[in-house]
């Protein structure tokens, strides 16, 4: 075999030099749908299909429904070709301090704030918890960087020749509600689809490790906003969500990310369902526990037959398996989906309804950033689920969604600037205000859109999906 353009697959490591056996090899082991080179012995559950949330949809567009691992050493994510030249750009975002750095800025700096006169404050968390928190941060983001471009290259040009069998849409449901749905595949549940348990060493490290977690970064997501010239005005939650994401090396949880970022909000804000949480964000282990009582209290209970089942396992979860586990739990929540086949109509619809959301909320309308006590969104498109924080509005008069993507980690300046945050507020307790804004001590930052950019989505990121689901 040539050491030159040696080609490795990235969903199991087999190597080759040969194009067309890694297109063979492709196809027999790693087939989206029925592969013409092999037979049809794939585990599977008769009976009527019907309508699935788009986390479990396929699309329509060819590079949506192809999947490949990425690339980044320690990720692992499934990412399907669409998204994948986004992806690597938002790694290289995560890596360089430079877009979020705040070194050379001026602390302490009086600009007005929005708040309604008190600094919110983690009631589970002391500084020396932030300080962990962000070592543990720096911990797993360490990785080398590594030009990807002409990876992402290679690997369109061999996907972009597979063949690619498109699965029939999804019926609707019998009117008389007795039909059951269709055990998934790899498309939808990724390629552990058909696990029965995951390996123990990574079993050991998501008990011993749990997560990852930033706090404060709300707070500072509001300084940028404000200091950012191309921002009309925006909203955001309240400021005891953390921002979780994944362990290196752990795989695709990040429907498991969501759930936990949403119960960082009912723990932090001490409302209803905080008391039956324990006080605590869930493990995953947890959340597979509530995921199962929830399907056995006869809860979105046809998840069980899609999935196999989920406990011990690294199957991807959706919208109806978070809430199911809330509403089992009496934690009030709610669902909404749009779908439409036509390019921008479902954006537009997802855009209405988060601005409206928003805009019932308490503030006031002359604040450029407006906080609120909002909890923050859970929300899934095909293959993928983040958690929206916030709403931009931007003064070229677009929306961009504000999120906290599971999948990365903030930038080391973003977190070095929310424990600059706790700090400043630790130590100044004297406050003024000016027509209900509090002067407060900000941190001029040098360029606050290239540290918001890991966190906005817009039109370039949405445009691939036809489908979008929310619960609030």
């Amino acid at each position: 075999m040539s050491s030159k353009n040696i080609m490795t697959c990235p969903l199991c490591g087999f190597k080759t030099d040969v194009e067309y056996t890694i297109l063979l090899h492709m196809e027999e082991s790693h087939s989206e749908g029925q592969s013409p080179f092999v037979a049809d012995s794939g585990p599977s559950v008769s009976g009527t299909e019907e309508s699935r949330p788009v986390g479990r949809e396929a699309g329509s567009d060819e590079d949506v429904g192809l999947f490949m691992e990425c690339p980044i050493d320690g990720c692992l994510e499934q990412i399907s070709l669409a998204e994948l030249a986004d992806h690597i750009d938002l790694h290289a975002l995560e890596e360089n301090d430079e877009l979020a750095s705040d070194a050379g800025t001026a602390d302490a700096t009086p600009v007005l704030g929005n708040t309604d006169g008190r600094e919110y404050r983690s009631p589970y968390s002391s500084p020396e918890d932030i300080a962990q928190s962000t070592h543990g941060y720096e911990r797993e983001r360490a990785r080398p960087p590594v030009n990807h471009d002409s990876t992402v290259d290679a690997w369109k040009k061999i996907f972009n020749r597979r063949h690619l069998k498109k699965p029939a849409d999804w019926e609707n449901r019998p009117g008389d509600g007795k039909g059951l749905r269709k055990r998934l595949g790899v498309s939808e549940l990724g390629k552990h689809a058909y696990e029965h348990q995951m390996p123990d060493s990574l079993v050991a490290l998501l008990r011993k490790r749990k997560y990852t977690s930033a706090e404060g970064i709300i707070p500072v997501l509001a300084r940028l906003l404000e200091q950012s010239p191309s921002t009309e005005y925006a909203y955001l939650c309240h400021p005891a969500v953390q921002h979780i994401s994944k362990l290196r090396g752990e795989g695709g949880f990040c429907g498991y990310r969501n759930i936990q970022m949403l119960s960082s909000y009912i723990v932090g804000a001490r409302v209803k369902g905080a008391e039956v949480l324990g006080e605590r964000i869930p493990s995953i282990f947890r959340i597979q526990d509530y995921i199962e009582s929830a399907w056995d209290m006869g809860i979105n209970a046809s998840g069980r037959i899609e999935t196999g089942g989920v406990k011990g396992t690294r199957k991807y979860i959706g919208t109806p398996e978070a809430q199911a586990m809330f509403i089992s739990l009496q934690i009030p929540c709610e669902a909404e989906g749009f779908k439409s086949p036509k390019e921008g109509v479902a954006e537009a619809a997802l855009f209405a309804s988060v601005q409206k959301y928003f805009e019932n909320a308490a503030f006031d309308s002359r604040d450029k950033v407006r906080c609120t006590e909002l909890p923050p969104i859970y929300f899934q498109h095909r293959g993928h689920s983040l958690t929206i924080v916030g709403l931009e509005r931007r003064a070229s008069g677009s929306l961009k969604l504000l999120v906290f993507d599971p999948m990365f980690h903030d930038p080391e300046g973003v977190v070095r600037l929310a424990g600059k945050t706790a700090a400043a507020h630790h130590d100044n307790s004297a406050r003024d205000t000016d027509r209900n804004h509090k002067i407060r001590n900000r941190i001029i930052h040098r360029n606050p859109d290239g540290a918001l950019r890991l966190y906005r989505r817009g039109n370039n990121y949405l445009r691939k999906y036809r489908e979008f689901e929310l619960l609030r």
